[in-house]
């Protein structure tokens, strides 16, 4: 083959610019000038038959220099194992900032802190992205193409600043460009390679475009954005979306698309160049602009996440800034809060940026809220101290919220305007109440968010105040209706487009499964994904308290959640020390003391957490805990830490909480403690309890439950008896006459007999003084007719006369004789027959009743 053939020209090319950037230090490759690589380019006549001779002339330069940049990129990225990222730069005129922060984006993961710093700083301040010891890239490295950028000899210093800023990585940039004077001076980091013209062989033919492919073809090449996908192309003409899709595809067959990375495209430059020479300027302007308008319009319509399309809407948003178009603000306010609400920090950067704004400006309140949500509330907290605006105060007072400052959020809350509803301010002011534990009049607020909400149009919050009506009947033992509620939030979040609500619903939907139907294979496998979920989008109080509720199901499952239970216990309380989240933190340290059966410096740190969250709720359990373990431990001054819990449950109207300080105090051998446990059957769900040992010296309480306040007797119908301390003593009647017949006694005698672990059961316990009084329900005689003591042995004996043939019923009622305490009653049938009847069934089985 002739050595000027074109193919081997270009391979020759390859080779010297791999093996100059392998043994030097290059960090920056210009592929420039006309270019040609000798291989067949593709020039279709379109079916008006405009500019064929134009198009296929420069269809063969760009392939060339796209084509040897590709075949660069893909050799060096093999060689070293490094990705690719491809940047189309479309040959608009150079923004430095926007072209610096796309390829910071692709060099490597910069910490959060960084970029928030980057979010609340000076609009070109990017120290903190690119300041000496900064780049966190050095460990990693990738090969990033920035093709079609239009530099001159005066952009010279741009090649020179990625060369220092790539200096001490392993990144390489590659940039292609038309212009051949960008090649001036001589720096070692800088290869330069011309790609000279070959005068490539041309292959023409005709596209048999339909009207409506050749209006999208003028639409795409008029239209001032580059990349675009199947799914995100700007509108034109009444096309649906699948006849864009199908137009798109057939563009693509032709090669009047260019591929980038997976789904995603650009109009080929010449063709581009071919279409906007037709027009002048000024026409050209206006009807791009009026594109972008009609571009904007629709996607405010669309709810879904903006993913990989973030930094198209950034630049959509920039150029309708730049231009007279009437929704810039609205666009760009939309734009910014779904950022924000996605996480997406780096497109949220380079909206800020090339809006000049600061953190000051009309995007402060939405750049201190994604700081917030990625987990750095206290920068946020300062940078909305420093506005002055209703938005503003709003947004303090959720933040003082996540960081568990329950009581200076309501604080900030009351300085509202209060000459209007305020639904935000409204269900924030109830979601704070909700983590206190004290929902009194949280219904009402909740009920007047929701209506305001409605009345504004504002879906969006309507549907955080119904995920709050949906804890609060959570909170309340109400799990059914919270079920319904949060099932509804969910739906609502993901209608309006709110990933983070979205993710929310699902975290709290696993934990009322948790207590509705225990730990079932499903619920583990959701609640493992949910803190993925949450970090998906950047939400970091949102993944320490999936990491919690995932801790909690470990933990309550037994020895099958260990070591599982520990290290998502640990994780979350790190995550919430971290942030800071008060409440969080102290729930999360409560829940690893309780897990790891005492611990004083881990209950310490919650007492001292929720005391800074002014959350009683949350304070009087790790009281309650510090009774449990002195008791334990035999400890004598355990009363005192139980008495201060239930004085603090009393005053915030908890009733269940009472009932635990009694059960923990007098234990299941008692009276008193026996009725507070079954007062406690009827307030939780029967699996919550059910495998309790109520024995003092072994209690755990669930942790499932801690953060309830349920209502008094919410499954008061649905107590199974499973859910009773297995440590309880039983009555057992025996008749010990066969076959009684009328008018000839009877003996019944009634035992106690007090299980394995009762209190009763031990070899030194003694047993209370009880009564049985005996009560017949049918013709029949019962003697003696007065309370009967019971003897030492546990036993009492009863003499049963019956005056009638047929089923008799007696009813046997035990009483502590000091306190006059009903412990049970329970009723039994005896079949009483003549002397010619069958005999009557075997001695009957006690049948518990309700308690009186």
């Amino acid at each position: 083959m002739d050595e000027s053939d074109p193919t081997l020209e270009a391979a020759a090319a390859l080779r010297r610019l791999r093996l100059r950037a392998e043994r030097t230090a290059t960090r920056v490759i210009v592929l420039h000038g006309p270019d040609g690589d000798g291989k067949s380019a593709l020039a279709w006549e379109l079916t008006d038959g405009v500019g064929k001779s134009s198009l296929a002339r420069e269809l063969a330069d760009e392939v060339g220099r796209s084509a040897l940049a590709r075949e660069l990129a893909d050799d060096l990225g093999d060689r070293h194992g490094m990705p690719v990222h491809w940047i189309a730069w479309g040959d608009r005129p150079v923004d430095r900032d926007q072209l610096l922060l796309r390829v910071l984006r692709r060099a490597g993961d910069f910490p959060v802190r960084s970029l928030c710093t980057a979010l609340l700083s000076r609009p070109r301040d990017l120290t903190s992205l690119t300041g000496e010891g900064s780049p966190p890239w050095e460990r990693g490295g990738s090969v990033i193409v920035v093709d079609g950028l239009r530099v001159g000899a005066r952009d010279n210093d741009l090649l020179q600043q990625y060369a220092r800023l790539l200096a001490p990585t392993r990144h390489i940039l590659i940039v292609t460009t038309r212009t051949s004077d960008a090649v001036t001076g001589d720096d070692p980091a800088i290869v330069r390679h011309e790609v000279t013209s070959a005068n490539p062989t041309v292959t023409t033919g005709r596209a048999p475009l339909t009207h409506q492919n050749a209006d999208l073809l003028e639409a795409l090449a008029v239209w001032q954005g580059v990349e675009f996908s199947l799914d995100t192309v700007p509108p034109f003409g009444s096309s649906t979306p699948a006849q864009i899709r199908t137009s798109l595809e057939r563009l693509h067959r032709y090669g009047l698309l260019r591929p980038l990375r997976p789904g995603w495209y650009e109009l080929h430059p010449a063709v581009r160049a071919m279409y906007r020479r037709l027009l002048d300027n000024e026409e050209l302007r206006v009807r791009a602009e009026k594109l972008d308008t009609r571009f904007a319009e629709a996607l405010m319509g669309e709810p879904g996440e903006l993913g990989d399309a973030a930094e198209l809407l950034v630049d959509l948003a920039l150029r309708l800034a730049n231009s007279a178009s009437g929704n810039s603000a609205e666009f760009t306010q939309w734009l910014a809060h779904r950022l924000a609400a996605e996480g997406a920090l780096f497109p949220l950067l380079m909206l800020k940026t090339g809006l000049r704004s600061t953190a000051d400006g009309t995007l402060g309140v939405t750049l201190a809220r994604a700081v917030r949500q990625a987990g750095q509330p206290e920068d946020a907290t300062r940078a909305l101290e420093r506005l002055d605006t209703p938005d503003a105060v709003r947004e303090l007072a959720v933040t003082r919220h996540h960081m568990g400052l329950l009581s200076e959020a309501e604080a900030t809350l009351d300085t509202l305007p209060a000459d209007r509803p305020d639904g935000w301010a409204l269900h924030t002011r109830a979601a704070i109440r909700i983590d206190r534990g004290e929902p009194h009049d949280v219904g009402r607020l909740l009920r007047l968010a929701i209506e305001t909400h409605q009345v504004r149009g504002d879906l969006r919050g309507e549907a955080w105040a119904v995920f709050h009506y949906g804890r609060l009947r959570m909170l309340r033992g109400d799990l059914e209706e919270a079920r319904k509620r949060l099932d509804t939030a969910g739906h609502m979040f993901r209608d309006v487009g709110d990933p983070v609500g979205t993710a929310w619903a699902d975290t709290e939907l696993c934990r009322v499964a948790l207590l509705l139907r225990g730990l079932r294979p499903d619920v583990v496998r959701e609640l493992e994904a949910m803190p993925a979920a949450h970090e998906h989008h950047g939400d970091a109080r949102g993944a320490a308290w999936a990491r919690l509720l995932l801790g909690v199901a470990y933990a309550d499952a037994g020895d099958a959640g260990d070591p599982e239970a520990t290290k998502a216990l640990a994780g979350a309380l790190g995550a919430f020390k971290q942030l800071p989240d008060r409440v969080g933190a102290g729930w999360a340290a409560l829940h690893t003391a309780l897990r790891l059966g005492g611990y004083s410096d881990l209950l310490r740190m919650a007492a001292e957490a929720f005391r800074e969250a002014t959350c009683r709720h949350g304070a009087a359990w790790t009281l309650l805990q510090e009774a449990v373990q002195g008791r334990a431990r035999r400890n004598a001054d355990a009363r005192r830490p139980a008495l201060e819990a239930q004085r603090i449950f009393e005053s915030i109207d908890d009733s269940a909480g009472p009932q635990w300080v009694t059960a923990v105090l007098c234990g299941p051998g008692s009276v008193e403690g026996m009725t507070a446990i079954r007062a406690l059957a009827e307030c939780y769900p029967p699996q919550a309890l059910r495998d309790i040992d109520w024995h003092i010296s072994r209690l755990r309480i669930p942790h499932a439950i801690l953060r309830l306040r349920p209502e008094p007797g919410a499954f008061a119908d649905h107590t199974e008896p499973d859910a009773l301390p297995s440590a309880i003593a039983r009555v057992r009647l025996t008749l010990l006459d066969d076959s009684p017949t009328p008018d000839r006694a009877a003996h019944i005698t009634l035992h106690i007999e007090p299980g394995p672990d009762h209190i009763w059961s031990a070899p030194e316990a003694t047993t209370p003084l009880l009564t049985v009084r005996a009560t017949p329900l049918t013709q029949a005689d019962v003697e003696p007719s007065y309370s009967l003591p019971v003897r030492i042995d546990r036993t009492a004996l009863f003499r049963f006369t019956p005056r009638t043939t047929g089923r008799h019923r007696i009813r046997f009622t035990v009483e502590h004789e000091a306190s006059g305490t009903v412990l049970q009653q329970v009723e039994t049938d005896i079949d009483v027959t003549g002397p010619s009847e069958s005999p009557p069934l075997a001695a009957p089985q006690p049948e518990p009743v309700r308690r009186a």
